[in-house]
Protein backbone atom coordinates (compact mmCIF):
# COMPACT_ATOMS: atom_id res chain seq x y z
CA UNK A 1 0.00 0.00 0.00
CA UNK A 2 3.28 2.32 0.82
CA UNK A 3 4.43 2.01 -2.66
CA UNK A 4 0.73 3.08 -4.34
CA UNK A 5 1.09 6.26 -2.59
CA UNK A 6 5.38 6.84 -3.09
CA UNK A 7 4.19 6.21 -7.18
CA UNK A 8 2.28 9.13 -7.73
CA UNK A 9 4.79 11.37 -6.61
CA UNK A 10 8.19 9.75 -7.91
CA UNK A 11 5.54 10.10 -11.64
CA UNK A 12 4.98 14.31 -10.73
CA UNK A 13 8.60 14.77 -9.60
CA UNK A 14 9.74 12.81 -12.87
CA UNK A 15 7.36 14.97 -15.48
CA UNK A 16 8.47 17.96 -13.23
CA UNK A 17 12.47 17.65 -13.94
CA UNK A 18 11.59 17.49 -17.95
CA UNK A 19 14.06 20.70 -19.59
CA UNK A 20 12.13 23.38 -20.32
CA UNK A 21 11.12 24.15 -24.14
CA UNK A 22 13.68 26.68 -25.96
CA UNK A 23 12.34 30.63 -26.06
CA UNK A 24 10.46 31.51 -29.11
CA UNK A 25 13.15 33.19 -30.72
CA UNK A 26 11.28 34.10 -33.93
CA UNK A 27 11.24 37.70 -33.59
CA UNK A 28 14.97 37.80 -33.19
CA UNK A 29 15.24 35.42 -36.54
CA UNK A 30 12.99 37.43 -38.51
CA UNK A 31 14.73 40.50 -38.41
CA UNK A 32 18.68 38.88 -38.58
CA UNK A 33 16.72 37.47 -41.86
CA UNK A 34 15.43 40.09 -43.14
CA UNK A 35 18.70 42.47 -42.62
CA UNK A 36 20.60 39.82 -44.52
CA UNK A 37 17.27 39.17 -47.09
CA UNK A 38 17.37 42.86 -47.83
CA UNK A 39 21.19 42.97 -48.75
CA UNK A 40 20.71 39.98 -51.38
CA UNK A 41 19.87 42.78 -53.88
CA UNK A 42 22.88 45.25 -53.58
CA UNK A 43 25.31 41.74 -53.18
CA UNK A 44 23.70 39.95 -56.02
CA UNK A 45 24.70 43.11 -58.50
CA UNK A 46 27.96 44.33 -57.43
CA UNK A 47 29.34 40.49 -58.11
CA UNK A 48 30.10 39.89 -54.20
CA UNK A 49 29.88 36.13 -54.27
CA UNK A 50 32.51 36.59 -50.67
CA UNK A 51 30.19 38.69 -49.32
CA UNK A 52 27.12 36.32 -49.98
CA UNK A 53 28.81 33.32 -48.87
CA UNK A 54 29.09 34.95 -45.25
CA UNK A 55 25.65 34.46 -44.71
CA UNK A 56 26.09 30.40 -44.85
CA UNK A 57 27.22 28.68 -42.07
CA UNK A 58 31.11 26.89 -42.27
CA UNK A 59 29.24 23.61 -42.83
CA UNK A 60 26.21 24.90 -45.23
CA UNK A 61 24.36 23.04 -48.01
CA UNK A 62 22.70 24.54 -50.51
CA UNK A 63 20.51 22.41 -53.44
CA UNK A 64 20.18 24.33 -56.29
CA UNK A 65 17.42 23.11 -58.89
CA UNK A 66 18.38 20.00 -61.58
CA UNK A 67 22.05 20.74 -60.03
CA UNK A 68 23.93 18.39 -57.23
CA UNK A 69 24.09 19.58 -53.67
CA UNK A 70 26.74 22.39 -52.70
CA UNK A 71 28.43 22.05 -49.64
CA UNK A 72 30.53 24.21 -47.31
CA UNK A 73 30.64 27.98 -47.83
CA UNK A 74 33.91 28.18 -50.13
CA UNK A 75 32.26 25.94 -52.75
CA UNK A 76 28.65 28.16 -52.09
CA UNK A 77 31.42 31.25 -52.99
CA UNK A 78 32.13 29.39 -55.85
CA UNK A 79 28.60 28.93 -57.18
CA UNK A 80 27.98 32.59 -57.01
CA UNK A 81 30.88 33.56 -58.40
CA UNK A 82 30.30 31.27 -61.38
CA UNK A 83 26.72 33.46 -61.08
CA UNK A 84 28.98 36.76 -61.64
CA UNK A 85 31.27 35.66 -64.23
CA UNK A 86 27.90 34.60 -66.80
CA UNK A 87 27.00 38.19 -67.41
CA UNK A 88 27.96 41.72 -67.02
CA UNK A 89 26.38 43.19 -65.00
CA UNK A 90 25.87 40.38 -62.88
CA UNK A 91 22.36 39.26 -62.62
CA UNK A 92 20.47 40.40 -59.34
CA UNK A 93 18.56 38.03 -57.37
CA UNK A 94 15.99 39.64 -54.44
CA UNK A 95 14.62 37.51 -51.82
CA UNK A 96 11.99 37.82 -49.06
CA UNK A 97 10.74 36.28 -45.98
CA UNK A 98 7.10 35.38 -46.20
CA UNK A 99 7.09 33.55 -42.72
CA UNK A 100 9.66 32.57 -39.87
CA UNK A 101 9.44 30.09 -37.54
CA UNK A 102 11.90 29.94 -34.72
CA UNK A 103 12.55 27.81 -31.59
CA UNK A 104 16.17 28.65 -29.79
CA UNK A 105 18.93 28.02 -32.23
CA UNK A 106 16.99 27.38 -35.26
CA UNK A 107 14.79 29.13 -37.23
CA UNK A 108 13.04 28.01 -40.62
CA UNK A 109 12.35 30.74 -43.26
CA UNK A 110 9.89 30.22 -45.91
CA UNK A 111 9.82 32.74 -48.74
CA UNK A 112 10.07 34.24 -52.14
CA UNK A 113 12.71 35.09 -54.48
CA UNK A 114 13.30 36.71 -57.94
CA UNK A 115 16.01 36.79 -60.33
CA UNK A 116 16.49 39.24 -63.04
CA UNK A 117 19.21 39.86 -65.26
CA UNK A 118 19.79 43.77 -66.54
CA UNK A 119 18.44 45.17 -69.79
CA UNK A 120 21.91 45.65 -70.51
CA UNK A 121 23.21 42.27 -69.67
CA UNK A 122 24.41 39.62 -72.18
CA UNK A 123 22.53 36.28 -70.80
CA UNK A 124 23.36 33.06 -71.43
CA UNK A 125 22.11 31.14 -74.23
CA UNK A 126 17.94 29.53 -73.18
CA UNK A 127 17.79 31.80 -70.06
CA UNK A 128 15.01 33.96 -69.74
CA UNK A 129 15.48 37.92 -68.78
CA UNK A 130 13.54 37.21 -65.75
CA UNK A 131 12.87 34.22 -63.06
CA UNK A 132 10.71 34.00 -59.54
CA UNK A 133 10.36 31.23 -57.60
CA UNK A 134 9.48 30.15 -53.82
CA UNK A 135 12.40 29.06 -51.07
CA UNK A 136 12.85 27.32 -47.70
CA UNK A 137 15.77 27.89 -45.83
CA UNK A 138 17.08 26.38 -42.42
CA UNK A 139 19.07 29.21 -40.13
CA UNK A 140 21.27 28.61 -37.16
CA UNK A 141 22.39 30.80 -34.07
CA UNK A 142 25.85 30.24 -34.33
CA UNK A 143 27.58 32.33 -31.43
CA UNK A 144 25.29 35.14 -31.95
CA UNK A 145 24.67 35.01 -35.82
CA UNK A 146 21.93 33.37 -37.81
CA UNK A 147 23.81 31.72 -40.79
CA UNK A 148 22.18 29.70 -43.18
CA UNK A 149 22.29 25.99 -43.02
CA UNK A 150 20.79 24.61 -45.62
CA UNK A 151 18.95 26.40 -48.88
CA UNK A 152 16.78 25.15 -51.50
CA UNK A 153 14.45 26.33 -54.29
CA UNK A 154 13.21 26.03 -56.95
CA UNK A 155 11.44 28.21 -60.16
CA UNK A 156 7.60 28.86 -60.87
CA UNK A 157 8.66 29.13 -64.80
CA UNK A 158 8.38 25.82 -66.10
CA UNK A 159 11.08 23.63 -67.14
CA UNK A 160 11.45 23.84 -70.96
CA UNK A 161 9.81 20.33 -72.69
CA UNK A 162 12.52 18.03 -74.09
CA UNK A 163 11.82 18.37 -77.90
CA UNK A 164 10.35 15.24 -79.67
CA UNK A 165 12.10 12.76 -81.23
CA UNK A 166 11.13 12.28 -84.71
CA UNK A 167 10.25 8.59 -85.01
CA UNK A 168 7.49 9.04 -82.07
CA UNK A 169 5.45 11.66 -83.99
CA UNK A 170 3.24 9.66 -85.87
Amino acid sequence: MRAMQVLPILLAAALGCQAAPPPDTTAEAKQAIDAANASWARLTAAGHADSLAQYYHANAMILPPNMPPVHGRDSIRAFFAVLNTMSSPPPVLTVRADSVWASGAMAVDLGRWHFAWPAAAKRPPGMPAADSGKYIVRWVNDGGHWLMAQDIWNSDVALPMAPTSPSLKK
